[in-house]
């Protein structure tokens, strides 16, 4: 059944002109991508499907973007980790070898200079980060081009949920056999939140890799074959990318919320002020007692008056 399933899915897709070849100027698809659910527990269809958003699966094929990307990735975390002395790390005594003139030799600089019989290296390595620079358009279109890629290869196959009943590596064995892609390495992208059932299932299997949304980068697309997603997973992805944020990538760790999802409370002016400073306290105090006494306009008026003048303020006292 989920056989026949895909390969209607597949005719059907093929009709939607899914072409790598396609000119890097257009989009792959025509009309709306939609992909089945699968159940995973038995692997049969359950009859639902889910709408792919175009702004994110059906984008001009770029290899320049995706090459790009692929190069920041690797290089994001990578480091030179082991550096050469330098001059004044070497051991030496820093004693001069010989007078500077009347020798008739030539002139001798430091014992451990470059050139020199157990001399450092000169120009050596340092350490430092190799990681590159990338605007951050061009990672988010990078990425929704190799999403796009994926659907056109057909690596997706989109199921309801990763949850199981028990977290024993047999019973997960024996759910996965239901799947054609299982006989070659293969990745389940779950939501950000897996279930630990199945996390704990699948930890001792070779040709099994798991990974949430925030993890799911370009080199998992491009190394797998077969991806198999959650639902929820899906709808995570593709809200994450029309924020334009790109949680993976090491971006973005802390969401700001917007002005209008901050609570505006409504000044109330017979409610009394909470203010968190002391000093502000103690200002509100001693306003409040001018006030009472009836003194608070002789107290502006003694205030003294400053007067600028150009870049300097002066003060002038009554």
């Amino acid at each position: 059944m989920l056989q026949q399933c895909l390969k209607i899915f597949r005719f059907s897709f093929a009709a939607n002109t899914p072409s790598l070849a396609t000119p890097w100027s257009l989009r792959p698809f025509k009309t709306e991508v939609s992909l089945p659910i699968i159940r995973f527990h038995d692997a049969q269809p359950t009859g639902q499907s889910i709408a792919l958003d175009q702004e994110i699966f059906n984008q001009p094929i770029r290899r320049d973007l995706v090459q790009r990307l692929v190069r920041y990735t690797d290089l994001y975390d990578k480091k030179v980790t082991k550096a050469t002395l330098a001059l004044r790390d070497a051991a030496a005594s820093g004693a001069k070898n010989h007078p500077q003139k009347k020798t008739g030799r030539a002139r001798q600089g430091h014992r451990q200079r470059p050139g020199r019989n157990k001399g450092i290296k000169a120009h050596g390595r340092k350490i430092r980060s190799l990681r590159i620079d990338l605007p951050r358009k061009v990672r988010l279109q990078a990425y929704k081009v190799g999403l796009t890629a994926a659907l056109i290869e057909g690596k997706f196959t989109v199921i309801d949920t990763e949850k199981l009943n028990e977290g024993k590596t047999k019973h997960l064995v024996q759910l996965m056999k239901g799947f054609e892609s299982f006989t070659q390495p293969l990745l389940i992208v779950t939501s950000v939140d897996p279930d630990d059932l199945f996390l704990r299932a699948s930890r001792n299997l070779e040709n099994l890799e798991t990974c949430t949304v925030r993890e799911f980068n370009i080199i998992k697309i491009l190394k797998f074959k077969s991806i198999l997603i959650t639902k929820e997973a899906i709808i995570q992805l593709t809200e994450s990318l029309k924020q334009r944020k790109l949680t993976l990538l090491g971006d973005n760790k802390i969401v700001k919320k917007k002005y209008s999802e901050y609570p505006i409370e409504e000044y109330d002016p017979n409610k009394p002020l909470d203010l968190k400073f002391k000093v502000l306290r103690e200002y509100l105090e001693d306003f409040e007692k001018l006030k009472k006494e009836g003194q608070l306009d002789k107290f502006i008026q003694d205030m003294p008056k400053t007067k600028k003048v150009g870049r300097i303020n002066t003060i002038n006292h009554h």
